[in-house]
């Protein structure tokens, strides 16, 4: 019985010691963590602080930018006010010289301005009876050509048959009139778009010079009309110098 007990006694102090050294073990493991833990701890304070040095740095920064910023815009609004007050006393001083009050004068040059602006639209645009009217050419287009025997007239006419022309000619004018035809070309078709002028349609010429209206001929080919109207005397073209 002695004996077992000793046996015992052995396997105990074998297992405290074992479990002592998994205890330190386990000790040395946590010890070793924690040091981790610290240096990684410390890693990220580092980090904060760095960041949070440069969002100091970018937060002086955009102060920098907005106090430069004021400046200019104080800058800036204190010329337009200068120049206001240069207006305002250039403006009293003339409304004074006028015997007007300034609001009377504001308002009368705006009144002379709209009609200076008129003014130069109808100039330009056609728009009065003393202006130059913008006019829409008529149609045939032609060309009128001169030479010593005769006066030619070249007209394009396009879409008609020569039965269709008619010629009127006097000794100083002559009268272009054509008949368009609403006449569809194309059998079991209709029209979906009509953009083309139909009926009748009327150009007169005024001549530069007397003609023989009853020596007067015409051709009319692929499109091209042309008259032909001998004058009632020759013109001899001299040339002169000039001295």
């Amino acid at each position: 019985m002695a004996n077992e007990g000793i046996v015992e006694s052995k396997e105990e102090m074998k297992k405290k010691m074992e479990d002592k050294k998994k205890m330190d073990e386990i000790k040395e493991i946590a010890s070793e963590k924690k040091k981790d833990i610290k240096k990684k701890a410390g890693e990220v304070k580092k980090g904060i602080n760095e960041k949070k040095g440069d969002i100091t740095e970018n937060i002086e920064q955009v102060k920098e930018g907005a106090s430069e910023k004021k400046e200019e815009v104080e800058k800036k609004a204190g010329e337009v006010k200068d120049e206001a007050v240069k207006q305002k006393e250039k403006l009293e001083k003339e409304s004074e010289e006028e015997g007007r009050n300034p609001a009377e004068k504001v308002l009368t040059d705006i009144i002379n301005n709209f009609r200076q602006r008129t003014g130069e639209f109808n100039e330009t645009y056609g728009s009065g009876s003393e202006s130059k009217k913008m006019k829409t050419p008529e149609k045939p287009l032609v060309d009128v050509l001169e030479t010593n025997e005769n006066i030619i007239i070249i007209a394009d006419i396009s879409g008609v048959k020569k039965e269709d022309i008619d010629i009127a000619v006097s000794k100083t004018n002559v009268t272009i009139t054509t008949n368009f035809k609403d006449e569809i070309p194309i059998e079991d078709a209709e029209f979906i778009q009509k953009e083309r002028s139909y009926g009748e349609t009327k150009r007169s010429i005024d001549l530069s010079t007397p003609i023989k209206s009853n020596e007067a001929t015409a051709n009319f080919k692929k499109c091209t009309l042309i008259i032909t109207l001998p004058k009632t005397e020759k013109d001899v073209i001299t040339k002169v110098e000039v001295g």
